[in-house]
């Protein structure tokens, strides 16, 4: 039996993992920043490269390294490569962005992103093939809770389109050590919505292996998963050390992917360049 598979479901699965490995390290030291510029480097380990119950690195870890520019908290420009364990090339995944906020008050601020992602020659056919991802969202402080609405779309014909609603609650410890070192916590629940599918046909064909079964899908636009994240950041000096527990809750099940609930770990180190 062979089922058709979506491609743009990969990219989803990649482009919201790339997005976890974010940190928040980075944005809760940027409160703290009073230079009009700033360099990161970074190091990071994720313990599986799984989203929505389902395993792009075959549930091996994966490692990452990054760098992030920021100027003046306003503009950002990054550059991350991602490498899974055991798999060659030694590179996996790279991804280019460039991203700007606007914080007009205490109260809200509005941010956009463009994105480009690349995948290894060797493994296109396995994972998926380059594309780029645009994003805009708009955040509000409720002073007890931080919310941020993302609009996001991939940006070739498939009219593939996301929308997520983050709610937060950053906040920090006083300054000890000699007033060099710092904790961070933000407590995250975020809800994704987005093209979801269901099987409206089934026909099989006959094969010089045998019969073959093929499927054809209807869409709809529904709420697809929870996340519910603990990012804890160690701030010393120039360094950042970052762990993050994540448990994803699936919402939507998917006809291709069985979906199931699943607990991640993110670990990463920033050092402050500038």
């Amino acid at each position: 039996m062979t089922y058709i598979i979506r491609p743009e479901r990969f990219v989803l699965l990649v482009l919201l993992l790339m997005s976890l490995t974010r940190t928040q390290a980075q944005e809760s030291d940027s409160t703290r920043q009073t230079a009009r510029h700033a360099l990161y480097g970074g190091l990071g380990f994720g313990s599986d490269m799984t989203y929505s119950g389902y395993s792009l690195s075959g549930t091996q870890p994966y490692y990452s390294a990054d760098l992030l520019y920021s100027y003046n908290r306003t503009w950002t420009a990054a550059f991350m490569a991602y490498h899974l364990a055991d798999t060659k090339p030694t590179i996996a995944f790279y991804d280019f962005s460039l991203g700007y906020r606007k914080t007009f008050n205490s109260w809200w601020d509005v941010s956009a992103s463009l994105a480009a992602y690349f995948t290894a020659k060797e493994l296109k056919d396995q994972y998926f093939s380059n594309f780029a991802y645009l994003s805009v969202s708009g955040g509000f402080d409720w002073r007890i809770l931080y919310t941020r609405a993302v609009f996001s779309t991939i940006l070739d014909d498939s009219n593939t389109r996301y929308f997520q609603l983050k709610n937060s609650r950053y906040f920090s410890t006083r300054d000890f050590w000699k007033d060099k070192a710092y904790i961070d916590f933000n407590p995250t629940a975020n809800l994704l919505w987005g093209k979801q599918y269901t099987i409206t046909d089934t026909y099989t064909e006959e094969t010089e292996a045998g019969p073959v079964d093929y499927y054809t899908y209807g869409t709809s636009f529904g709420l697809l998963d929870a996340e519910f994240s603990l990012p804890v950041s160690f701030n010393y000096s120039q360094f950042t050390l970052e762990v993050e527990p994540l448990y994803n809750l699936p919402v939507y099940k998917d006809p291709d992917f069985p979906a199931r609930e699943g607990l991640l770990l993110f670990i990463n180190l920033y050092f402050k360049i500038l």
